[in-house]
């Protein structure tokens, strides 16, 4: 049930990514993050009051504040990459962000069988050369949607962790609580940005659906993260990346060369290996 919830989680995740960096080209990438979370916010408070999960314990509150931080900042980054770069490249380098929750996960002390390590090993590689080919593509835009998506997968890989962390103890507080740092987080970066462009009433509905997407997803990881080892959840999640640019194909028409396809081809292969094992 861990894997198949992370694997749900990284398929919402990618979906909304590519909705949110399509739609940040115009209303910017903190503008998104803000609108989405906000929309999102009223009824997951609601639902975290009635669930009766909510704990005010000083753990809990640390890393869900920690969560929200580098959540927020980390998928303003990704939007921000996605919106200026190629999304087939921006989304997979993005997806590394499951180093760090792999690394932490394994010195914690979880356990993977030999199956499950070659598998997490294939799934990353897949991951990576999911974008290889096309980094020719941002001569034309720059090196800065590349520093964009390698800062998003720094701070993403963080709110793995730090997500996992504090659903351990209570995954409603702990949502809760990022969803708020969210908005007081991205309402200071639209500030300093000065991204103060207003949606028009066919952007409102994809707004909606990024925020109910992105939350949903969370809540996903945060109870896989619970219910199974960190280093196996967090790399089925951030399979995300495989969403995005399949989306970006379909959509954008980005073509997906010889070396994306055998990444991809790798990241399920590395799924499988991993629900195998």
């Amino acid at each position: 049930m861990p894997a198949l919830l992370a694997l749900f989680a990284a398929a919402i995740w990618g979906s909304t990514d590519f909705v949110g960096g399509s739609a940040a080209k115009r209303l910017g990438s903190a503008a998104v993050l803000l609108l989405s979370t906000s929309f999102a916010l009223p009824v997951l408070l609601v639902v975290a009051v009635l669930s009766g999960d909510l704990r005010v314990e000083g753990g809990v509150i640390g890393w869900a504040v920690l969560a929200g931080i580098t959540g927020s900042l980390g998928i303003t980054c990704l939007y921000q990459g996605l919106s200026t770069g190629v999304m087939g490249v921006v989304a997979p380098i993005s997806g590394t962000a499951v180093i760090v929750p792999v690394v932490v996960g394994v010195l914690s002390g979880d356990e993977l069988s030999s199956v499950q390590g070659v598998a997490l090993v294939v799934a990353i590689v897949g991951i990576v050369l999911t974008g290889g080919p096309q980094v020719r593509a941002f001569r034309t835009g720059g090196h800065r949607p590349v520093l964009w998506a390698l800062a998003a997968a720094v701070l993403i890989g963080f709110t793995f962790v730090s997500l996992a962390e504090g659903a351990a103890v209570s995954t409603a507080t702990t949502i809760s609580v990022q969803r708020i740092v969210y908005v007081l987080v991205t309402l200071a970066v639209v500030l300093l940005a000065r991204q103060v462009a207003r949606p028009t009433r066919a952007e409102l509905l994809p707004l909606a659906v990024i925020g109910a997407g992105d939350l949903t997803a969370n809540a996903l990881f945060a109870v896989a993260s619970r219910e199974g080892e960190l280093a196996v959840v967090a790399v089925l999640a951030s399979l995300y990346p495989v969403a995005t640019v399949l989306l970006a194909r379909r959509v954008h028409a980005e073509r997906l060369q010889r070396l994306q396809i055998v990444g991809v081809v790798a990241a399920i292969a590395g799924v499988a290996g991993v629900v195998a094992g």
